[in-house]
């Protein structure tokens, strides 16, 4: 683990290098990569050969495009003879698994060099952000097998916190730990801030890291007004660690040295401030090859310069995940923060969640206070119905409780309607 120091350096250089420069990383990484893949897996063997094309065609990132793009569902159907790399098994590999957010969970090998290299690009974004390794690092968890994934890519003193416990011995366990960063997912950190304001008991981070679910506008509003500290967002996935993250100037820089980023809409990449799939390359990763692959995630891409004077790739938002987005019979694809702020402007809502059942029906469960009233429930559904569309059915369910969906996620819109945006294809 500690190896990881030494590449520090090298990460540290990186996110200051020419654009140039971080091309001809990128494409002789991908050179070596794609080589490996084909020689090694079943997987990207058959991919590539079905594809007509030869590992010695991807020379350029403009060559990315001629191999397939590479689904969850395949990766884990071929899971381990077809995915994981000849000399690579569970036995010689760090171990980690998906959240199943999406409702599939899967297993991720990582051999031990690429996770060392992904371990310094994730302690350059630590250092970025203004962390030290002697700072004291809480986590918000729903389990220790969660706190135990993460501890895995950590090289900071951690410690994990179980949330999910009556307000004031959630709040004494943090004043105990009484850490200087305090990281989880926005749901489980707004929960916390409640819990604060609620018992009236001070808690007190230096900082405040959110990443694990989409983080609204008002995640970041409401957890600063309590806790009285920064708060920064970071971006990753198991299959790639670390993705992107945010620094001071809450620019969100992406980790061009540890994968290559598309947005893609239609099989084409989008311009800077438009939708598009995200799909990603894993510079690194040997045991388990990612290229191309489908993290079902839609983002925008920017060309902005950030005033930090870094020069990595800039993402402008991570919109949610593709089955995130509500889709109109017309084909418009609906973003989740379109309904959520409906939910934020009305008082005296608990929990709600949206779930789109069919391509012309919606269901939204609410937990309500009991100073809700039926007008205000009213104006609330005529707002979703407006903001939906017409073609659609939207009912209302009042509930007691709403279950999280994985790893102590908790998704606010659903969508069975799931979108292929990449490839442009719909599935009902």
């Amino acid at each position: 683990m500690w190896n990881a120091f030494a590449y520090v350096p090298l990460a540290y250089k990186m996110q200051y290098a020419s654009q140039d420069y971080v091309k001809r990383f990128q494409e002789k990484r991908l050179r070596y990569i794609a080589d490996f893949a084909y020689r090694n897996t079943r997987l990207y063997k058959e991919k590539f050969r079905n594809a007509g094309i030869k590992p010695g065609e991807i020379r350029t990132l403009d060559d990315l495009k001629k191999i397939p793009i590479t689904s969850k569902a395949e990766v884990k159907e071929g899971y381990p003879s077809r995915s994981v790399a000849a000399g690579f098994s569970e036995q010689n590999c760090v171990i980690e698994s998906t959240s199943g957010a999406s409702g599939s969970v899967l297993r991720v090998l990582h051999d031990r060099y690429a996770a060392t290299r992904m371990r310094a690009v994730s302690l350059r974004t630590h250092l970025a952000q203004g962390v030290r390794p002697w700072h004291k690092f809480c986590i918000l968890c729903r389990d220790p097998e969660e706190f135990q994934e993460y501890e895995k890519m950590s090289l900071l003193r951690t410690q994990g916190i179980m949330e999910g416990r009556p307000d004031t011995e959630l709040v004494e366990e943090m004043q105990k730990e009484y850490p200087y960063i305090l990281a989880g997912h926005p749901s489980a950190m707004v929960a916390l801030a409640r819990a604060v304001e609620k018992t009236g008991l001070p808690c007190t981070p230096r900082m405040i890291l959110l990443g694990g679910e989409l983080s609204l506008p008002w995640h970041r509003t409401y957890i600063e007004k309590i806790f009285q500290c920064p708060t920064y967002n970071k971006y990753g996935a198991y299959e790639m660690i670390s993705i992107a993250w945010e620094c001071k100037y809450h620019t969100m820089h992406i980790d061009a040295d540890g994968g290559i980023v598309e947005f893609l809409k239609d099989g084409e990449p989008v311009a800077p401030g438009e939708r598009g799939e995200i799909v990603v390359t894993n510079l690194w990763n040997r045991a388990m090859p990612f290229i191309r692959y489908r993290l079902q995630d839609i983002g925008i891409p920017s060309d902005e310069v950030c005033q930090c004077g870094r020069t990595l790739p800039v993402l402008k938002e991570i919109e949610g995940r593709c089955d995130d987005f509500v889709v109109s019979p017309s084909g418009e694809l609906i973003p989740p923060t379109r309904l959520i702020a409906h939910f934020f402007s009305t008082p005296h809502i608990r929990q709600f969640r949206v779930t789109q059942k069919t391509l012309d029906y919606i269901i939204v469960q609410l937990i309500p206070h009991q100073l809700l009233t039926e007008n205000m429930e009213n104006q609330l559904m005529d707002n979703i119905r407006k903001a939906v569309g017409q073609g659609i059915t939207v009912e209302l369910e009042r509930v007691d409780s709403i279950p999280e969906t994985g790893r102590g996620k908790f998704r606010t819109v659903i969508s069975h309607v799931n979108v292929d945006l990449a490839s442009s294809r719909a599935t009902y």
